[in-house]
């Protein structure tokens, strides 16, 4: 947990059903026991060090905080809610994965105040999901964020990993196009690292030519030129949609 000068609160769920070929972040697989243990433990770390300051971005990451169960997730969202305060105008973002999700855990998440959604999707390429440990299902996709607004959580951020072993200008196109054709707010793009003990790293794979990484940028620059292009990785349709956070 990160609280700084009462602005911004990070807030990080370690936990994932399983554990994707790039990732370097602090994680390991889910356990019911362990994540129980872990939000008596942050409970007890907020009430100790929060100071009391009015608090404008509240940020879930992992992690895959939607991994928590129902009533994990349930009891998470109580301890913020009882022990931080939010500013009348905040964000409240959370990150999920599209294969952890339900219409339930939405519904909790819009109870408690969540109003910004940052969804995993990466790309929706077989060999690119194969290479990164990753699963996608298009249906659950186009239903899951026509439930968020449904339920009025409009906010919609989805991460694009592009520059992968292998991959051409086409399949990036097609991902872009998927991405495009959901009713989001917000795309965050990232050219793969290789980061040091992650399993593509291990694995010995090397960086694609810096030439094609650069045209790959471009052609998502070309695509989403329609959105506000208002970071290196960061687009946003309006103004309103930029993250606070970030």
């Amino acid at each position: 947990m990160n609280i700084d000068k009462g602005m911004g609160c990070y807030i990080h769920i370690p936990f994932c059903n399983t554990i994707c070929s790039y990732c370097d972040f602090c994680k390991l697989f889910y356990k019911e026991d362990l994540v129980d243990k872990y939000l008596e433990e942050l409970d007890r770390e907020i009430e100790a060090s929060y100071d009391g300051k009015v608090v404008d971005t509240l940020y879930i990451g992992g992690g895959t905080p939607s991994s928590l169960t129902c009533t994990q997730l349930e009891k998470l969202l109580e301890i913020l809610k009882s022990r931080i305060k939010l500013s009348k105008v905040f964000e409240y973002t959370i990150e999920c994965n599209f294969d952890s999700v339900t219409f339930e855990k939405l519904d909790i998440m819009k109870r408690y105040g969540i109003n910004r959604i940052s969804f995993g999707l990466e790309s929706i390429d077989s060999d690119n999901l194969v290479l990164l440990n990753r699963t996608v299902d298009i249906d659950k996709v186009k239903k899951i964020i026509d439930y968020c607004h449904k339920i009025h959580i409009d906010n919609i951020n989805i991460d694009l990993i592009y520059a992968l072993p292998n991959e051409t200008l086409e399949v990036v196109k097609k991902d872009v196009d998927f991405i495009k054709s959901l009713d989001i707010t917000h795309i965050s793009t990232y050219s793969l690292i290789l980061e040091e003990h992650t399993k593509l790293k291990i694995s010995g794979l090397t960086n694609i030519e810096e030439d094609l990484d650069a045209k790959m940028y471009e052609l998502i620059e070309k695509e989403l030129s329609d959105f506000d292009h208002y970071e290196i990785s960061n687009f946003a349709r309006k103004e309103e949609y930029k993250s606070k956070h970030n």
